[in-house]
């Protein structure tokens, strides 16, 4: 693998493959890189479907933290809150899971940049190595459904982080795999929610590639049904809730362009991340859209207006130019 490689060919393969390492990805990874209403409380004690996967409530408060540092792009922070949750729990795969979550954010992030830092590549496969053998015994032990969640989101991880290094053939059948065990899951729990995230975006995203990519792969798409999979995820306040509102918005503000609908995913998205570069651009982008009339789009606006006015400043790879949003503003009187 080249040390430091170019911007395009780290991060920008050609159109279908990068479509397809959406797919393959399937962004499982839980409730999670690149963000106006405020962000839900949490729960004061453990959830249902916590208890049930057995995690305590430390372990529990960690992983939640951790979403939100590398939702935040605070990776050194989210990775730190993971490795605790893996001390407390060391046979439970969901901390392992996190951790993964955590390194393949920043990889992506890195990749955004245009470098490559191999010491982060290195704690991934260690992480996904680690995460293989943990979901490995749970499945022996425990044969519920929570297995092959977890088993998919790490298999959906390395697919992303392999499409990033180029191993596209690793990435391909990792995808194929990962939506295999999310559709045991929902076989041993018909409805299983947080399978309906990766699951959602494998029929949404399959659906974007050309009739003749899909023959040839074995991949039957559904753009419709992926994103009613994806809504049901994003509204089923599990651990996943939260990475499905990402997808959607991007998904309704950028590619199927449904602005009305997209709007409570980006008011709850860029609510709970304000930081993170891109769930702001996804901000800005609705509210412009939407236009200045709508008190929601409004709030957005001025929200991002006094972010800017604060000193927060996107990276220069993020490409986003507030005149647009200044110049509306004013036209606003505001």
């Amino acid at each position: 693998m080249v040390s430091s490689p170019s911007r395009a060919s780290f991060f920008e393969p050609p159109l279908t493959f990068r479509r397809l390492a959406f797919l393959l990805a399937l962004a499982a990874l839980p409730a999670a890189s690149a963000r106006a209403g405020a962000p839900p409380a949490p729960p004061a004690g453990l959830s249902a479907d916590d208890q049930d996967a057995g995690l305590l409530s430390p372990t529990s408060a960690l992983l939640d933290a951790c979403l939100d540092d590398y939702n935040s792009l605070r990776f050194d922070r989210a990775e730190a809150e993971a490795r605790q949750a893996m001390a407390l729990q060391p046979g439970h795969p969901l901390p392992c899971v996190y951790l993964q979550a955590a390194l393949c954010a920043e990889i992506e992030e890195q990749g955004l940049a245009g470098f490559e830092d191999r010491a982060v590549l290195e704690r991934f496969d260690r992480a996904t190595h680690q995460a293989l053998d943990l979901e490995a015994a749970w499945e022996r032990e425990r044969g519920d459904a929570w297995g092959p969640v977890y088993l998919g989101n790490s298999l959906g991880a390395r697919a992303l982080v392999s499409m990033y290094r180029g191993r596209l053939l690793r990435s391909y059948t990792d995808g194929r795999e990962s939506a295999t065990a999310l559709r045991l899951a929902q076989k041993r729990v018909p409805g299983q929610p947080d399978a309906d995230l990766g699951l959602g975006q494998y029929l949404y995203f399959c659906g974007r590639l050309s009739g003749v990519m899909r023959f040839f792969l074995v991949l039957h798409g559904d753009i419709p049904g992926g994103i009613a999979r994806l809504k049901h995820c994003a509204d089923a306040g599990c651990r996943s809730s939260v990475l499905a509102q990402v997808v959607l918005a991007r998904i309704l503000v950028e590619e199927e362009p449904d602005h009305e609908a997209a709007l409570p995913y980006v008011q709850a998205v860029y609510g709970r991340f304000p930081l993170n570069w891109a769930y702001a651009k996804l901000a800005q982008e609705e509210a412009l859209a939407l236009g200045l009339a709508r008190p929601e789009a409004l709030a957005l606006a001025l929200a991002l207006r006094d972010q800017w006015r604060s000193g927060w400043r996107p990276p220069d790879y993020a490409h986003m130019d507030p005149s647009g949003l200044f110049q509306a503003l004013d036209a606003a009187g505001k």
